[in-house]
């Protein structure tokens, strides 16, 4: 992990993403950029400084943006974080999608107000988009997040695709010596016998962090995302780690929104890692 992005809006939950990416970035070593989408009714990048003053109260809202960004960048450098700031105009989900590549992203947080807030997600299908089709792990962030992370389940079939991904979730765990809860969920549609889930569990145990424990877990329920949540409750889970399939569906033994669903209903937050990437 060498460089998060961090899209903001401003809200508390974008706030408390903020402030865990900038301590993800003490432990990890990696510089973080702050990035804010603002869409103006006037196409804001083609107009000169003459202009731009006809509209005093678009001017007031950039410039309120990027104090606010500044104080996120001073926040991070206050604690030892390389950080920048970028404010783009006129633009759509997709300039998040695009900021990754462009600027060597490897990492994303993002804040989520979930489905009792406002809006569904981040600028509304900011996140959706950005979780669908991002090409590097996703963190979505809740206003009551906490950190440091003690407990991860990591939800999966646990098929060979998923090995490599897992290293991710891996190194996410070290960071806090976090314990890693391996959890396959067993519904009636996809039934699959214990003696083989436990098989393809007990493969991952090799890959688990040294600092904390690493256990194998099944659960038995109607549907994945009820089976995620509950048994997340059980072990007080600080994150849900899950694998997805960008564009072609999500994890594969679930339904294709069962990520998007659980970043919008979870208040535990969710990491994301694109298989097809």
């Amino acid at each position: 992990m060498k460089n998060i992005l961090v899209p903001t809006d401003f809200s508390d939950a974008a706030n408390r993403a903020a402030d865990i990416a900038i301590s993800i970035a003490e432990e990890s070593g990696a510089q973080v950029h702050f990035l804010h989408l603002k869409i103006t009714p006037i196409p804001w990048v083609k107009l000169d400084k003459e202009k731009e003053k006809r509209f005093p109260e678009i001017l007031k809202e950039i410039g309120h943006a990027k104090d606010a960004l500044n104080k996120l960048v001073k926040k991070a450098k206050d604690k030892g974080v390389k950080a920048e700031r970028f404010v783009v105009f006129d633009v759509g989900r997709e300039e998040i999608l695009k900021h990754i590549p462009f600027h060597h992203h490897d990492f994303v947080v993002m804040g989520s107000h979930g489905a009792s807030g406002a809006k569904e997600l981040f600028v509304g299908s900011n996140a959706q988009k950005v979780l669908r089709d991002s090409t590097v792990p996703v963190l979505i962030i809740k206003e009551k997040s906490i950190w440091p992370i003690k407990n991860i389940v990591f939800a999966s079939n646990f098929e060979e695709d998923v090995k490599a991904p897992f290293h991710t979730v891996v190194k996410f765990a070290d960071l806090n010596e976090s314990n890693i809860h391996l959890l396959y969920v067993n519904v009636p549609f996809s039934f699959e016998e214990t003696d083989m889930s436990m098989e393809k569990m007990n493969a991952f145990h090799e890959s688990c962090p040294r600092g904390g424990t690493c256990t194998s877990n099944i659960y038995n329920s109607l549907n994945e995302e009820r089976g995620i949540l509950k048994f997340a409750e059980t072990v007080e889970a600080d994150l849900i780690a899950l694998t997805t399939h960008g564009k072609t569906g999500f994890l594969s033994f679930v339904s294709k929104s069962i990520t998007e669903s659980l970043a919008n209903h979870s208040e535990t937050p969710i990491l994301s890692i694109n298989l097809n990437k």
